[in-house]
């Protein structure tokens, strides 16, 4: 998600941006925006940039443009309660009406750069503030409004001369949550929606499995408010004061500014069962893609935390046969992180203003643009489009052995064979929530300098720490296509009443690097308790699709912690947000197993 403040133009600058479908044309409009100037200005002066030869090539593919723009309009559209919202329209030259895009943004950055590049492919253009943003009046609390407003807006936009009755919504991460605000009250002439890395289920921005987390709606609320210029103070302020500060609602509300109410209600209602997040509005959002009608193209990314929701809801779209979801590299903010991605481009840009042209105009739907998925292969750095995902696997199946020399990086062992991994031995470590495991790596975090995406040293500081538990199959004599989700089972103990365990999936190259694959977080009260009085701990971890490379090993690590991609438990059953005083828990392994969804797998490697 981008924050941006450019209301004083002298004061602009970038954090991030990504407009909706290209991650090439967001790499411009961040050096573009950072020429000064009024609304105007900056337009004229983003247009010469992207027409330098040097930056067109390193964009990309991008199609030749084919239309010029009228200048920008800019004018306040009143919503059913009064509240006016300040709303910028693009318009080809030339004698309209024209197909239309709306773009609604809290943002403010991204209609220089989004309705700029559609406009020039001969689309009219909405981009407008949402309530409590930028030049639109009202107070913004996240998603409560957008429903309502964007149902205004496409009326408003429905009774303009310069649209010809054929609208689309077009979006990336919050931009993309304000589509699915709406997606089940559309008006018939909306006739698709382009979503990025975007889903309807708040929720899952907030918690994982009732673990908050603070990499993702925590940075984003202290940053969401500040002025460009203030970005890396808050962002330090959000280091320093919100992520040590015990009990957790203890923190300043000044931090957090306008975001403050908001931050609150999220860090005080840990459970998805809880009335707020089944609160009418909500729940709307949630389950809005059930009644959407119209095809739409869908993009997510392997590492992104929108991942496994966008995957379980575009099975249920009812438009499902008409549409495509593409699967990219990258994590929320299209970081790539530490492999060789030399085919890692989607052409993220050139597909979209295909769709367009296809669902909008009419043209013939290209080949590239066949409903179903399309699927990057990490480790082989290969796209392949498929009827359906995840493709037929088997069961790959290894234990875990040696336990009690896990301490040791890799010290522990990944065993093929069942019956060596079964022993009566356990390991036990101290888990301190004052002292968590860091990050590294993984998919639950909003900016990759938060949480990056590779883990490139062998170890280091986790499993040589004396929290970590680290486990090692022998070299693989094959490349595996991994293709679905990963299942770790984990029997446990605790002398707490409650706390959390890790599991961490890594691919160990043969020269070190270890690359996570998959981690994820479960509380103990979320597991089943065994015969022997232990719990059983069942990770299905989030889809992917990775190819192994021979000679690499398989990596599991097992913990307690990862932060700041998770708040570390307080080991206790109380609420998280209220305990002062974390205690210290004793955590034994007794047992457990990785279980790998493999494509392709010979019957003798079963």
């Amino acid at each position: 998600m981008v924050v941006s403040d450019l209301r004083d133009p002298a004061r602009t600058r970038v954090n991030t941006l990504r407009p909706a479908g290209s991650t090439a044309l967001a790499r411009a409009g961040l050096v573009a925006a950072l020429l000064l100037g009024g609304c105007q200005e900056i337009q004229r002066r983003i247009e010469d940039y992207v027409a330098e030869p040097e930056i067109r090539k390193a964009l990309g593919e991008m199609p030749e443009f084919r239309n010029d723009a009228q200048p920008v309009e800019t004018i306040r559209v009143p919503m059913r309660d009064g509240i006016e919202l300040e709303t910028h329209v693009y318009r080809p030259r030339g004698e309209g009406p024209w197909p239309t895009i709306v773009v609604r943004d809290p943002y403010l950055l991204s209609k220089y750069v989004t309705c700029w590049a559609y406009v020039r492919y001969g689309y009219a253009c909405v981009h407008q503030d949402v309530r409590g943003r930028h030049g639109s009046d009202g107070e913004w609390y996240p998603l409560l409004n957008e429903r309502n407003d964007g149902i205004d807006t496409l009326a408003w936009v429905l009774a303009q001369p310069w649209q010809n009755g054929k609208l689309a919504l077009s979006g990336e991460s919050y931009v993309g949550l304000v589509q699915w605000a709406m997606a089940d009250r559309l008006p018939p002439e909306v006739k698709t929606l382009v979503v990025n890395v975007a889903h309807g289920d708040f929720y899952e921005m907030v918690y994982r499995h009732e673990q908050f987390m603070p990499s993702i709606v925590g940075s984003w609320s202290a940053g969401l408010f500040a002025p460009m210029d203030e970005i890396p103070e808050s962002m330090e302020r959000w280091r320093t004061r919100v992520l040590p500060a015990r009990p957790p609602l203890s923190v300043a509300p000044e931090i957090f500014g306008p975001a403050w109410p908001s931050y609150r209600d999220y860090v005080s209602h840990p459970s998805k069962e809880d009335p707020y997040w089944n609160s009418d509005g909500y729940r709307a959002i949630r389950e809005s893609h059930r009644g959407l009608d119209v095809p739409i193209l869908w993009t997510a990314r392997w590492y992104d935390f929108f991942l496994e929701g966008t995957l379980e809801r575009f099975a249920e779209l009812p438009a499902r046969a008409e549409s495509l979801l593409v699967i990219g590299p990258g994590d929320h903010s299209a970081k790539l992180g530490d492999l060789d991605h030399e085919n890692a481009s989607d052409d993220g840009f050139v597909r979209t203003i295909a769709w367009f042209d296809h669902i909008l105009v009419g043209k013939p739907r290209p080949e590239s643009l066949r409903p179903g998925f399309l699927v990057y292969e990490y480790g082989a750095d290969r796209w392949r489009h498929a009827d359906s995902w995840p493709p037929p696997t088997e069961p790959l199946r290894w234990e875990l052995a040696d336990l009690p020399r896990s301490r040791a990086c890799d010290g522990g062992t990944l065993v093929r064979d069942a019956r060596t991994g079964t022993s009566a031995a356990t390991i036990s470590f101290t888990y301190d929530p004052m002292d968590p495991a860091p990050s590294r790596g993984g998919s639950w975090a909003l900016s990759p300098e938060l949480s990056p995406t590779a883990n490139v040293e062998q170890g280091g500081d986790l499993c040589g720490r004396a929290d970590v538990l680290s486990f090692a199959s022998e070299p693989l004599e094959r490349a595996l296509h991994v293709a679905g989700s990963v299942h770790v089972r984990l029997d446990v103990s605790s002398d707490a009443v409650d706390t959390t365990f890790v599991a961490r999936v890594s691919e160990v190259f043969a020269d070190g690097r270890a690359w996570n694959v998959r981690e994820d977080i479960l509380p103990l009260s979320a597991g089943a308790r065994t015969p022997q009085g232990r719990t059983r701990l069942d990770f299905g971890l989030v889809p992917i699709d990775w190819r192994t490379a021979a000679g690499s090993r398989l990596r599991l690590d097992v913990t307690s912690s990862a932060f700041p991609a998770f708040q570390p438990h307080p080991n206790t059953d109380a609420p998280w947000s209220t305990v002062e005083s974390p205690a210290s828990a004793e955590q034994t392994l007794h047992g457990g197993a990785v279980v790998l969804p493999v494509a392709d797998l010979p019957s003798a490697a079963r």
